[in-house]
This record gives structure tokens, sequence and C-alpha cells, in this order.
């Protein structure tokens, strides 16, 4: 756990805002290697990565602010306090699909084609993001006799919840999936005829994976919505099965579009040439 790798005067450079550029950087030279591949307008694209990036962090930050309302309602500025934590995915996960595909739309790009040239990207995102909250101390597992439980510092969340006893490095579990959906989701890219179909694709197994992976995570008892023996069950989940459903219907509704509207146009495969739209 290192939340802070340095300061030097009033400058903190935190571990896991370095993880969130690190992982905007790999994800954008992704994002433009596939949108060129694709034939895409590359500042375009650019464009569109940058406003999904403000959107998710907003709201991933209001959905946080809105279950914490408590703790802000004293002290409302706060709220936009990011350095001091506090951020909600499925807030940033929701708001930047949103915020992405209005953007490329106007923009005047295929939204659905976009949308699956980012995909790799997004799951990459995931992988590095959660290497950050592992950094930080955030999102920590329940308590575990497994070998490769951690224990966090003295001073840490999970310390102060769990003492010196090892918890679930709940963090690496997600931070591995995202990796493993990565790899996944290069495979597939342009193997599905209907465009949108492998953006919707990652976001059901997404959340269909992380059901299970959030069993081991400790949440807030506000958060906690059924709690059938050590089991837990959160909103967390909850909006996964929604995200589930939602990702099912979209792929469904797509497929059904491309069918009435006849078959797809040809799209490059790697290496050949495209033209620019």
């Amino acid at each position: 756990m290192h939340p802070e790798l340095f300061q030097l005067g009033p400058f903190h450079l935190r571990s896991y805002g370095v993880l969130m550029a690190v992982a905007f950087v790999v994800g954008t030279f992704l994002g433009l290697r596939e949108a060129r591949r694709l034939g895409l307008d590359e500042d375009k694209v650019v464009n569109v990565i940058l406003v999904t990036l403000i959107a998710s962090v907003f709201g991933a930050r209001m959905l946080y602010v809105l279950e914490h309302l408590g703790e802000f309602r004293r002290e409302w500025t706060s709220a936009l306090a990011l350095w001091q934590g506090g951020l909600t995915l499925y807030g940033g996960v929701a708001a930047g699909t949103f915020a992405g595909l209005v953007a490329a739309r106007r923009m005047g790009l295929p939204v659905w084609i976009t949308a699956d040239a980012l995909t790799p990207a997004l799951a990459l995102g995931t992988f590095f993001g959660r290497v950050g909250c592992f950094l930080n101390g955030c999102c920590y597992g329940h308590p575990t006799s497994l070998p490769w439980g951690v224990v966090f510092p003295r001073d840490s969340f999970a310390s102060l919840e769990f003492g010196t006893q090892p918890v679930h490095p709940s963090q690496l579990y997600n931070a591995l999936a995202g990796l493993l959906l990565f790899g996944v989701f290069q495979v597939l890219r342009g193997r599905f005829k209907v465009p949108g179909v492998l953006f919707w694709s990652f976001i059901l197994v997404f959340a269909l994976v992380r059901i299970p992976l959030d069993l081991t995570r400790a949440y807030e008892t506000d958060a906690v919505l059924l709690r059938a023996g050590t089991l837990d069950i959160t909103e967390s989940q909850l909006m996964s099965l929604g995200m589930i459903l939602f990702g099912v219907l979209m792929i469904l509704r797509l497929r059904r579009t491309a069918s009435l509207a006849g078959p797809p146009r040809p799209r490059p495969l790697d290496g050949a040439p495209s033209e620019r739209t």
C-alpha cells in the first residue's frame, strides 16, 4: 500500500492518480491504433476519449456523493475534492458511456464502431484502476485464511476495520479480471458483424464477473442490501444485474436493427488499407 509516491512542498503525487493517468495514456494509444485500423478520424476519437474520461470521473464522484449524502451535508464543497477519495465505479460507467456515445454522434463518428474500437482500452483501464485502488488501500476485501491474504498498514481503512487480520486482495482480483477481459476482447475485436455488440458484450461480461468478485469485498453497512450467512448482497451487485439485463437487451436490439437493415458493409481487417470517413 503506497497511497502517496512522494511529496514536494505542497505537491503530493498520489499513486491512484498516477495509475489513472497511465490508464488514460495507454487506453488512448490503443484506442487510436484501433481507430486507425478502422479508418476513423483520430482527432475526433481523441475528443471522444477526453469527454468520456471527464464524464466518467464526474459520474463516479456524483454517485458516491449521493450514496453518502450525510457525510457531505455539512460541507458541500468537499463533494468536488476528488483527492480525498470516493468514486463509485458504476456511476462512471453510466456517465462515461452516455457522454461518449453522445460525443461520437455529435462529431459525426459511427457511434457503435467507435464504441467497439475503444472497448479493449476500457477493459485495460479497469486493470490500472484497480491496481491504483490496491496502492491506495481502498476497496479492500473481507478477512480470509487463504495464503494470499494481505495485511494492510495500521493506519489504513482495512486495518481500522479488521485489525491485523489478512483480507482478500479484492482490488487485485478485479485487476486480474480486467487484464483477462482486455486479452479476450482484444482477440474478439472485429469478430462481430454487428457494430456495438463487442462493446455491450464487454459491459455484460464485466458486470457478470463482478458479481462473484464482490462477494470477497468488504462494503459499508449501508451498501449491504441483504446478508445471507457470511455472504453480503450489495447494491453494487444489484447494479451489476441491471447492467447484465441492459447489455442483453442492447445486443438483441442491435442485432434486430442490423437484420432489418440488411447485410452490413465489410469492416477492414488488421493490416488492410481503409478509407477515412
